[in-house]
């Protein structure tokens, strides 16, 4: 098992590995495309579709959102070389709050508002979680609110 600090190292290096590549300031802080965008167009696909349930915004391992990351840029022609980076900078943004130049968030988000404005709850998580708007996964305020939601569904099926 990865220690957090063997990850910290290695999201340091690649994000400096990355950022030499890009010939970009690693310091430089993401700058989100719009905010609100594809939640609602998200909704309005499910409204014309006769859904009106919003997409589930539930947490999902970060291998999970690798896995998916990988595949949705793969499905949109990205060479497998690169889409193997943005789907390990997105586990890194989603699982522990990695930051990376402004070029690679900006390319990763492009790839999911695709599959979020199809209403796919993993791509809007990941966009929220890109600009910051949700706690990353292994968070104190992640495991309160998934305790919390444990507690409640407990709860209810005791009921």
């Amino acid at each position: 098992p990865r220690t957090s600090a063997c990850m910290s190292r290695r999201c340091l290096l690649l994000l400096s590995t990355t950022a030499a590549a890009l010939r970009v300031s690693p310091l430089h802080a993401p700058r989100p495309l719009s905010r609100s965008a594809p939640r609602i167009a998200a909704v309005a696909a499910a409204d014309a579709a006769g859904q009106k349930k919003r997409p589930s915004l539930r947490y999902i391992t970060e291998a999970e959102m690798e896995e998916r990351v990988l595949a949705a840029a793969i499905e949109q022609g990205v060479p497998a070389g690169e889409a193997q980076m943005y789907a390990s900078c997105s586990r890194n943004i989603y699982s522990i709050g990695c930051v990376y130049p402004t070029v690679t968030v900006e390319r990763l988000e492009q790839l999911l508002i695709g599959p979020a404005k199809a209403g796919e709850g993993w791509a809007l998580l990941m966009l929220q979680c890109s600009r910051g708007k949700l706690p990353r996964l292994r968070s104190e305020g992640t495991a309160l609110a998934r305790m919390k939601a444990a507690r409640a569904a407990a709860a209810r099926r005791s009921k």
